[in-house]
């Protein structure tokens, strides 16, 4: 047990060595559930049986029951989609694990000459699948995802093996930590030889914190840890970045308004989203997101919109369900 928290301790420090180069798989940042989007874009301490977290923090698995299914739908920018699904089941010896998948369709592009002149279509798309498991240790639950990452443009491809390794621990009943070292991993193959291209590695630490007479539950989320500072971005914008500017980009904040089992509302805040796609003039709302959760008898159904620019934002809606519920029933 020494010896893995002594690796834990010591993986962020690895992942410096990432820091630079031409960032490559930047699809498997993007959010890959409804309740994460409206927290602000990410949320890695909610552990308490939703399966859709484990694309956030594997750790949390160890809440999530045997049968239950996530699908997931997000319309993102210029007819590019994003569709999501996770299933958790027993493996027998290996005991519960949950397998997921993420894939994005960039849709159909038109190809053309050196003069310009048309002469066909191609098609670009990345996918992700990755199989997760968690094991808890009275207050303390860790977790790990395997993914493999590829993506696809046309007849050029680039593939990558990936590790998620994340931890919870459960303060008490309302209050619960969270950690998790994100996308470690080595490229396999590239598109060109003539580009090499670098994971985007993280590390984030969050907290879910709910009083206890309270209808509210705050998380506060903490990441690009192994970002030193954010002078290149602040340089391409033309922006300046003061210290508590360097601090807030760092972290997501997202509220839960619990007014039932069955209804909840959420809203979320991205600072560094906002910085990087305010206009000068006016901010229009970047970086703000909400949603809400309705469960329906044995569905519960999740829709979340999360403001990107002025023009507009990104709407994400899923299913979640236990199907031994519907066993009963049979």
């Amino acid at each position: 047990m020494k010896s893995l928290i002594a690796i834990l301790f010591l993986i962020p420090f690895l992942g410096w060595s990432q820091i630079g180069g031409k960032w490559g798989f930047q699809s498997i940042n993007l959010t890959s559930n409804p309740r994460a989007a409206a927290l602000g874009g990410t949320s890695i301490s909610l552990a308490d049986g939703d399966i859709s977290q484990f694309f956030e923090n594997p750790a949390t698995l160890d809440s999530v029951n045997d049968k239950n299914l996530f699908l997931h739908l997000n319309p993102y920018f210029a007819d590019v989609f994003v569709y999501s699904a996770a299933y958790s089941f027993n493996a027998s010896k290996a005991g519960m694990l949950v397998a997921g998948v993420n894939y994005i369709n960039y849709g159909e592009f038109e190809m053309t000459d050196d003069s310009g002149n048309s002469i066909g279509t191609f098609q670009a798309q990345d996918y992700t699948f990755q199989v997760g498991k968690a094991h808890r240790l009275g207050p303390f639950s860790l977790g790990a995802n395997l993914k493999f990452s590829h993506a696809a443009i046309d007849t050029y491809s680039s593939t990558a093996l990936l590790m998620d390794i994340g931890g919870v621990f459960r303060v008490n009943q309302h209050w619960t930590l969270g950690m998790v070292f994100e996308n470690m991993g080595i490229v396999v193959s590239e598109y060109t030889g003539t580009i090499e291209q670098t994971i985007p590695f993280d590390v984030k630490v969050g907290t879910s914190f709910k009083p206890q007479y309270m209808p509210l539950r705050f998380t506060l989320t903490s990441m690009n840890l192994t970002q030193r500072n954010f002078e290149e971005e602040n340089n391409t914008t033309g922006r300046s970045s003061n210290g508590l500017d360097q601090v807030m980009r760092r972290i997501s904040l997202g509220a839960e308004l619990l007014l039932s089992e069955n209804f909840q509302f959420l809203i979320g805040y991205n600072h560094k989203r906002k910085q990087e796609l305010k206009l000068d003039e006016i901010g229009g709302g970047a970086g703000l997101s909400y949603g809400f959760m309705i469960k329906i008898k044995r569905m519960e159904m999740r829709f979340s919109r999360a403001n990107y620019h002025v023009s507009g934002g990104s709407s994400f809606i899923s299913i979640r369900t236990d199907l031994n519920d519907f066993k009963k029933i049979l």
